[in-house]
């Protein structure tokens, strides 16, 4: 968060120093500069350092609030001739990078193209040497200048960032599932080294412990039997501490990821802690689901609030799990966030991994969009068990 705060301050510190610079310049007046020779506020000592100040607030603000930043653009143009082609060359590019809706886009070029076209028609009304050909030349100019090329510009910025986001995700992902794979891998050879110490040593020590028991009843003279003793007194403690080893191998060896669905209400408070208002509503027997189910519907909730968190934000989300002896059904439920928010990129492969987990299991999935413009995501998964009579 403060490296992003600290972006954001240097691009807005430059943004300001790039409208001064554009301000305080001498030369020719911009497609703007008419408009603001007229106001009577051209090349005044407070408009380059207002607009300055402006532009670069209005940048902060942009990722969240974009509306400042034309509205700096269209007042500049009344208060200096050539600060205004920068401010409108920095609204346009960030209109590009940060617009998400491609109709919010396209109205932010056609109204910029537009007013270009508007400041050049004043300047040619203005000038009276001027002919229509040399005012579609200037406004072809400016609006490519200041409006068509930062824009695009945006554009190409905002699709690379998107790009790297997905390739960042994708890689931090499958180095997650390379080191659950390598932690399965450590866990079963743990079990199999616990099995294998089970049926080998711990039944030949059984063996050992019966026949000394049986030399000590059966001994002729109290030495034999004390030794007899004293070696079924020490597999018994080798037993013991045997089994001690196998509860540690056997305990090492789960997944260790939460396996059950108690493990939920960590997933809710976490979500509860970031902001999110996460509401838990359990029916049924849930303590009693088998390891794989568990396991599937804990990750399958953790991924639905993860995406609530990416692309709806702090919105109420109800995280609902029905357990029936026949089945388990999971619903998490967002509603539609109140205004547009800048959604996180995904490469949307959590929920395929999901859904290959549920499919293994036998289950059905489904995700996508409610009525009233929230999210919802749906998996039932068979127990085998029965509800009871018909």
């Amino acid at each position: 968060m403060t490296t992003v705060r600290a972006r954001r301050a240097v691009l807005a510190a430059a943004a300001g120093v790039l409208v001064l610079g554009a301000s305080i310049l001498p030369g020719e007046p911009g497609p703007a500069g008419h408009l603001a020779e007229l106001t009577g506020a051209a090349r005044t000592d407070w408009a380059a350092p207002f607009l300055a100040i402006a532009a670069g607030l209005a940048l902060w603000w942009s990722p969240a609030v974009f509306w400042p930043l034309p509205a700096v653009a269209v007042t500049a143009a009344l208060v200096d001739p050539t600060g205004a082609d920068a401010c409108l060359l920095l609204a346009s590019f960030v209109a590009g990078r940060h617009l998400r809706r491609t109709a919010t886009r396209a109205g932010f070029a056609l109204a910029a193209t537009a007013w270009t076209a508007l400041l050049v028609g004043v300047g040619t009304a203005a000038d009276d040497t001027g002919t229509v050909e040399s005012a579609l030349r200037g406004w072809f100019g400016a609006a490519a200048l200041f409006v068509w090329a930062p824009f695009a510009l945006g554009l190409w910025t905002a699709a690379r960032r998107a790009v790297l986001d997905q390739a960042r995700e994708r890689a931090e992902r499958l180095e997650r599932e390379q080191h659950d794979a390598a932690v399965l891998a450590r866990d079963r050879e743990r079990a199999r080294i616990a099995h294998d110490m089970h049926d080998v040593i711990a039944h030949r020590v059984s063996l050992m412990v019966l026949h000394a028991g049986a030399l000590e009843v059966n001994a002729a003279d109290p030495e034999t039997a004390d030794a007899a003793e004293l070696i079924r007194a020490t597999g018994v403690e080798a037993l013991e501490q045997l089994r001690e080893v196998l509860g540690v191998l056997r305990t090492s060896a789960r997944d260790p990821a939460p396996a059950a669905v108690a493990d939920l209400d960590g997933l809710v408070a976490d979500s509860i802690r970031a902001g999110v208002p996460v509401s838990l509503r359990r029916s049924g027997d849930s303590e009693r689901l088998p390891s794989p189910a568990a396991r599937t519907l804990w990750r399958a909730a953790r991924e639905a609030l993860t995406n609530v968190h990416k692309h709806a934000g702090t919105v109420p989300t109800v995280v609902d799990l029905d357990c029936t002896p026949r089945r388990a059904v999971l619903r998490v439920r967002n509603t539609a966030p109140p205004e547009p928010i800048r959604a996180i990129a995904g490469s949307g492969l959590g929920l395929v991994a999901i859904r290959e987990s549920v499919t293994v299991l036998e289950g059905t999935m489904d995700a996508g969009p409610t009525p009233d413009g929230g999210y919802e995501l749906r998996i039932a998964l068979p127990l085998g068990g029965s509800d009871g009579p018909p």
